[in-house]
């Protein structure tokens, strides 16, 4: 019972501080504190805001609601805000606690169906909730003939004094007067009235939570704000309308919105931060003289309007590779967002999630890529030719090649591309004597695959008779579906692939990059982790390594035992257990120091995709050490990847880059991996790779060895610049 009610009071602490950080889109707790500070600098404000964000949870726990979306503060960060408000308005009575909750109610049931609403889109519901509630009680107002207005606001001295004695209010005097006619007095009132504190040292301790929180949203609310100020200046606005109407926070939360969370932090999420200043500046004039005739503020509404609008535009647009980049996977500040984006493999293709891969089985070469020289034009630019190739001769066929068997593609399995249905098959062309086409029936022999709504595979040209599935069988990615033929326009054995957005045989082609293959010949192998094929590229698809396979694939709910031995002698055990979290996302958990490391395990390739807490772990070491795996046989075979540098660089140079990561990287790291020649070719009981991380200036920040067993036990020597050796030992509890 006692464990149930602290478990209990935890999750209820993190869902409130998160209620208070969320207006900032985040969950930092630093920050989280510091508005809680903030909002009860008047404390009937703070006390309003806090019984509405308990409302809210509540509702949230009565209707069972996701616990970790009310972790995160998403059911109550409106009605923190809707309390705020009431607080500010209305004078302290009974009556307004009842109003309180009322408020935090609407808002409340509002978020709930807005959520539903905006998801169906992807976008986010922003403080709508809190504009309809807040709206609401206003207008309501004066037919509450028992409740006052709240005048205490207007003299924020007798506050200070009340909070803090004289020697606060000389302190926020002092404030006030060296920030006064700087644009920095407007600036932290507009930060401050966010939580509906109209006073310079809330705006001061906000803008301190937000450096502590991310680099970038500081310098985003900077920059967001003065560009306004300056605008309202240029447009002939008198600036001190920015004192009393605190229209301000709306420049300041756009541009943090689109400059550091919405987007990844880059110049040009930077410029359209800066470029959507002035929309927003105008809305803001236009929304407070329409509002004026209703008698109501316009508050957060310009924000609201204009970042969905956006924010819609960037979702549909039919390119999403080139920038800016919508941020698919929040992590905890925008730098870090930025950081962990840069060291994608195949970053300009993040957009593109569902993996195909080669359509056949062994080494084939690019024939004709796309745009190709002699076909593969207009409509049809996005596809692939591939043929077979000797690599001592460099031919195609052995003999004359007067005949299709000549040709080493000719009656070679293809195969799906991924997992999918069936949707179009053609078995009955006659397959073309070489140099002869068929026009009439171009594509010849063919089967296209549904994967995914608009997006289909298809693979022509096969020979005849040879195709083994149907129109609706269900294939799986590797499985055979016919074999290479020379059917169709095709005056010599090839296969051609290539996705299109419809069923149809004769359909246009669409962009589409191909996942996880190997290019280059024996003794120089590379990987790719999602690119375009090139004409001339000798590719191949991952032949899985049964060692590797078994010493990466874990269950849920397996435990291992990571031990660290230190160069001194030094040992210490982690216990790390693999998990899965609701968004069914597999990470391994330090039970000792509570750190995770995200991964997945696709069966082709092990991706760590982000580790979270104590470097002092030794689950540090192994995420370094296997950033980028690839489950192969091949022993010629170099990864080669960016490394985060966050989880590289330390305070000061780190700090600096995350200033100027709006402006681009200059911190760099380099990951490699490659894998030593085998002690037998055949039954290997262990794979041997070594690991290396280096940075700028080619120094070198890691290296390890790595033994993996045929029994799943995995040994690592790791160097470090603080440590010459560590040694690391993994082994599953199971067979301990």
């Amino acid at each position: 019972m006692k464990e149930h009610l602290l478990k209990k009071s935890k999750s209820l602490l993190k869902a409130t501080l998160s209620s208070y950080s969320q207006i900032f889109f985040t969950e930092n707790k630093i920050l989280a504190l510091i508005l809680v500070m903030v909002s009860f600098i008047d404390w009937w404000v703070g006390l309003s805001g806090l019984i509405a964000v308990l409302t809210a949870i509540l509702l949230a726990h009565v209707f069972a609601y996701s616990e970790v979306l009310t972790k995160k503060g998403l059911f109550s960060f409106n009605a923190l805000l809707v309390g705020l408000g009431i607080g500010t308005y209305f004078y302290p009575s009974i009556e307004v606690l009842l109003l309180i909750t009322v408020g935090g109610a609407i808002a409340f049931f509002s978020t709930v169906v807005l959520m539903g609403l905006f998801a169906k889109y992807g976008l986010p519901f922003l403080s709508i909730p809190f504009l309809l509630a807040m709206w609401l009680m206003l207008l309501a107002f004066p037919s509450f003939s028992n409740i006052a207005l709240n005048t205490e606001t207007l003299y924020p001295s007798n506050m200070f004094f009340k909070l803090g004695g004289n020697w606060l209010v000389l302190v926020i005097d002092g404030l006030n007067s060296f920030f006064i006619d700087t644009g920095f007095d407007t600036y932290f009132l507009s930060l401050g009235a966010i939580f509906f504190q109209f006073n310079i040292l809330a705006g001061v301790l906000i803008s301190i939570g937000l450096l502590i929180h991310s680099r970038v949203n500081f310098l985003l609310s900077l920059v967001g704000f003065f560009v306004a100020f300056w605008l309202y200046s240029f447009l002939g606005m008198y600036t001190g309308t920015l004192n009393y109407t605190y229209y301000g926070f709306n420049f300041i939360l756009s541009a943090i919105a689109i400059g550091g969370y919405f987007l990844i932090p880059s110049r040009q999420s930077f410029i359209w931060s800066l470029l959507l200043i002035p929309v927003l500046v105008v809305t803001t004039i236009g929304s407070d003289r329409l509002f004026i005739y209703f008698e109501l503020s316009a508050f957060s509404l310009p924000f609201n309007m204009i970042m969905i609008g956006v924010l819609y535009a960037l979702k549909i647009r039919y390119d999403q590779t080139k920038s800016p980049i919508l941020t698919l996977v929040q992590q905890k500040n925008p730098e870090t967002n930025a950081y962990v984006y840069d060291s994608l493999p195949a970053k300009k293709y993040a957009a593109f999630v569902n993996s195909i891969r080669l359509p056949f089985i062994g080494k084939w070469t690019v024939n004709q890529g796309h745009e190709g020289t002699y076909t593969h034009k207009d409509f049809f630019k996005y596809a692939w030719d591939f043929i077979i190739k000797d690599p001592s001769t460099n031919k195609e066929f052995s003999g004359d090649g007067y005949v299709v068997t000549d040709y080493f593609c000719f009656d070679k399995p293809v195969v799906a591309p991924a997992t999918g249905t069936v949707v179009a098959v053609v078995n009955s062309v006659e397959d073309n004597e070489i140099g002869v086409t068929n026009a009439l029936q171009n594509w010849g022999n063919t089967v296209v695959i549904k994967h995914e709504d608009y997006l289909y595979s298809k693979m022509s040209h096969l020979k005849k008779g040879t195709v083994e599935v149907h129109i609706g069988d269900v294939v799986v990615e590797g499985q055979p579906i016919g074999k290479c033929g020379n059917s169709g326009r095709s005056p010599y054995p090839h296969l051609h692939f290539q996705l299109q957005s419809i069923s149809g045989i004769g359909a246009p082609t669409i962009f589409w990059p191909l996942s996880e293959y190997l290019v280059g010949e024996e003794m120089k192998l590379g990987f790719v982790q999602k690119g375009i094929p090139t004409t001339q590229e000798t590719l191949s698809n991952i032949a899985s390594s049964p060692v590797l396979q078994a010493g990466f694939k874990w269950n849920p709910g397996d435990e291992f035992e990571l031990s660290m031995t230190t160069e001194d002698g030094i040992e210490t055990i982690f216990s790390i257990r693999n998990e899965i979290d609701i968004y069914n996302q597999s990470y391994l958990l330090c039970l000792k120091t509570n750190a995770k490391l995200y991964y997945e395990n696709n069966g082709k390739t092990f991706s760590a995709l982000n580790y979270l807490g104590s470097k002092k772990s030794g689950l540090f070491y192994f995420y370094r050490s296997f950033y980028k795996v690839v489950l192969s046989e091949y022993s010629d075979l170099t990864v080669k990847s960016r490394f985060p540098i966050h989880h590289l660089y330390r305070f000061p140079l780190l700090t600096i880059q995350d200033f100027l990561v709006p402006f681009g990287l200059f911190l760099k790291g380099k990951f490699s991996l490659s894998y030593l020649e085998p002690e037998q070719t055949f039954n290997t009981t262990k794979v041997v790779m070594k690991t290396k991380i280096i940075g700028n200036n080619k120094r070198r920040y890691f290296s390890s060895v790595s033994e993996i067993h045929k029994n799943s036990k995995i040994n690592i020597q790791c160097e470090t610049p603080e440590a010459s050796k560590i040694i690391l030992k993994w082994e599953n509890k199971l067979y301990l």
